[in-house]
């Protein structure tokens, strides 16, 4: 009958925690421990295991057992310390637990029912009609009644259950080959006299003439009971005697001459059992002392050599393959090897007694692996392989691409693929046009992290690139680009498409490149990833000389450029036959901020001397000019045949803006040109 939480939660503690045992057991853990704690009406017991693991090194679980319902604080206390737990409460609990796995009595009992594990028998006996009897054992009738009552059957479930938790077995694997009963004798004499009457009470050592209490009532049930039936194979009796001579001579030594026996009757006392099983080719021994209330268990485990045959056949089975290497790891209950095929890693564990196979782990090596996936994707390259318990993950660059392929690890048939995108498109995301102008871009690594984050390396003429993406999101978590001073120029030109690159300096973070375009030219400041920025930019000398002679020719009919200096913006300095002066000129857009000039002194000589002849008809002679830069004025001295003449001009606009005249001869011109000439000489 299959197990129900209803049977759950009857069935004995003890019971429930030897098949979480072999619950452990199943899943190849080796049992390390019990641990048993009370709290109040509630009672937790730990069972903990370990294995080894052939790719991960030691693991340990820890399955608990609770009735009641304990304070949280005392039962996460309780079960701290035990690494991974899961716990089994049959009463439910009101909380949870953190880091704890909290399943109840149904899961326990479909896990049983899954790996049969029977219920105890105890428990069915309301639901089977009958027991069923050991095929091999048979009845005795014995010739007297049982002192204590003796089960055959609790003592073979006894007797499983002490080989299984001993030898690491499961009850089912055990096959009874007999059961040997070991009795005493005793006797029960009723005897009379004179007056009284009585019975006596004889084991073969001790006796007791005349019982009372405890031992009268065993003597009344002695007498009174049929005789007794047992199943065993054999029964073993210890040495019989006449119980009256005993009696007899004991009545002698009191003085009780005149005693009489009336009846004997026998009746046995259980002393031990030997139970027999076969498990395997073994024999194990399971021998009951009811004297002391001890058990023990004996068996010889196999040998080496034939756990190896054994393993050997398990293998063939399996994979179809010959074993071409094994070799032994540990023994003890159980003897762990590992071995390997043509295409196989395998790790076996058998039973030391039953040889049974309690885990067979196999794995297809990494070679076969890759030829598994190499065979579908010919233009892969295997960029990370891991192991886990469940599959093998194979991180794959194919078509460009990374791929996470989960592959079965007896089958190597791919059972799952995940695409991580191309590291070359997500690089040319974040690098824009860079890659427009690399050439012989190369990935020169690239790894996976956890199978989800790409992390990959490339180099190109003029580039190295490091690039980290979440493969499962498409989020870019690291970028750096590192370019040469040839992308630089490149990266420029493409920019300012109509400049040419005059000169390149290396500078510490990046490089600076002066470019020359028809009108102007441009400093530019380009980044080690690429980024360009506008430094400076202004005319050539060129367009400031064409912007400069348009501007002058206003003024100056044939202008000569002196002096052309860039400044904040351009400076200019210029001459010509009528007028000097500078010009300002923007250093950007080429316009004019400044424009100050002053004509020269032959254009106010000529200009003086026109006037002169026009308005007063005389001609004359310049005799000195004198020219006042920083007040933009020139006075002028001219000496005719009529007198002398003065005149000031303005040396910005050429204008006469005042003029006098002096007559030739007298004390009274004298004295009036040595006033004027003081007007019009530079102050």
């Amino acid at each position: 009958m299959p197990w129900e939480p209803s049977i759950i939660l009857l069935a004995p503690e003890d019971f429930i925690v030897e098949g979480l045992a072999e619950l452990l057991s199943r899943a190849g853990f080796n049992e390390t421990g019990r641990e048993y704690k009370r709290r109040g009406k509630s009672r937790l017991i730990i069972v903990t295991g370990e294995r080894e693991d052939p790719f991960h090194g030691k693991e340990t679980l820890a399955v608990a057992l609770l009735r009641g319902k304990p304070r949280r604080d005392w039962l996460e206390k309780a079960l701290s310390g035990h690494g991974r737990v899961v716990l089994i409460a049959l009463d439910g609990l009101d909380y949870g637990l953190e880091g704890i796995t909290v399943l109840g009595p149904e899961w326990l009992a479909e896990a049983f029912n899954r790996y049969s594990i029977e219920p105890p028998r105890t428990l069915l006996e309301k639901f089977i009609p009958e027991r069923e009897r050991p095929e091999q054992l048979k009845e005795f009738v014995l010739d007297g009644p049982l002192v204590e009552p003796v089960s055959s059957q609790k003592l073979v479930d006894e007797a499983k259950r002490v080989v299984s938790y001993k030898f690491s077995v499961r009850p089912e694997e055990l096959k009874i080959e007999g059961l040997k009963l070991k009795f005493r004798p005793v006797y029960v004499v009723s005897w009379s006299r004179e007056n009284e009457s009585g019975k006596a009470f004889y084991d073969g050592k001790k006796l007791v003439l005349n019982v009372d209490g405890e031992l009268k009532g065993l003597a009344m049930k002695v007498l009174l009971e049929d005789v007794a039936t047992v199943l065993a194979t054999e029964v073993e009796v210890g040495e019989e005697t006449d119980p009256a001579k005993p009696v007899v001579e004991e009545a002698v030594r009191k003085g009780w001459l005149d005693l009489r026996v009336l009846h004997s009757r026998k009746a046995y006392v259980p002393e031990g059992a030997v139970i027999l099983f076969s498990i395997g080719p073994r024999t194990v021994r399971v021998s009951f002392d009811f004297t002391v209330g001890r058990v023990s268990a004996e068996g010889e485990p196999l040998s080496e050599e034939g756990l190896v045959k054994l393993a050997k056949e398990r293998v063939r089975r399996e994979l179809g393959e010959e074993p071409l290497a094994l070799e032994i790891v540990r023994r003890g209950r159980f003897t762990l090897m590992r071995g390997k095929t043509r295409r196989y890693l395998f790790e076996i564990e058998l039973n030391s007694y039953s040889g049974s196979v309690r885990r067979f782990q196999p794995a297809l090596t990494e070679e076969a692996m890759l030829e598994v996936v190499l065979s579908k994707y010919s233009d892969g390259h295997v960029i990370g392989v891991e192991r886990r318990p469940s599959a093998v993950f194979v991180d794959l660059l194919a078509g460009g691409r990374v791929l996470v392929l989960k592959l079965d690890q007896k089958t190597g048939e791919i059972v799952d693929t995940r695409d991580l995108g191309s590291p070359e498109e997500f690089l040319r995301k974040t690098a824009g046009e860079i890659l427009e102008v690399v050439k012989d871009l190369e990935l020169k690594s690239c790894q996976v992290m956890d199978h989800e984050v790409v992390r990959a390396e490339f180099e190109g003429n003029g580039l190295r690139a490091y690039l980290a993406y979440d493969g499962e999101t498409g989020e870019i978590l690291e970028r750096a680009l590192e370019i040469g001073s040839s992308v630089a120029v490149e990266l420029a030109v493409r920019k300012y498409r109509s400049y040419s690159v005059l000169f390149t300096e290396e500078v510490e973070n990046g490089f600076t490149l002066t470019l020359e375009g028809d009108r102007d030219v441009v400093k530019v400041f380009v980044s080690r990833s690429g980024e360009i920025q506008e430094l400076d930019r202004f005319l050539k000398k060129e367009v400031v000389e064409e912007i400069a002679l348009s501007k002058i020719r206003e003024v100056e009919p044939s202008p000569s450029i002196e002096g052309l200096k860039l400044s904040d913006h351009w400076e200019v300095e210029f001459t010509g036959v009528k007028a000097f002066g500078r010009l300002t000129v923007h250093r950007t857009s080429g316009e004019v901020l400044d424009f100050d000039y002053q004509y020269i002194e032959s254009v106010i000589t000529k200009a003086f001397t026109e006037f002169v002849k026009k308005s007063y008809g005389d001609t004359i002679e310049v005799e000195w000019i004198a020219h006042n830069l920083e007040e933009g004025y020139a006075g002028i001295k001219g000496v005719g045949r009529r007198g002398i003449y003065f005149g000031k001009y303005n040396t910005l606009t050429g204008e006469l803006i005042e003029h006098d005249f002096v007559p030739g001869s007298g004390i009274t011109s004298k004295f009036k040109l040595a006033q004027v000439e003081g007007k019009y000489a530079v102050k």
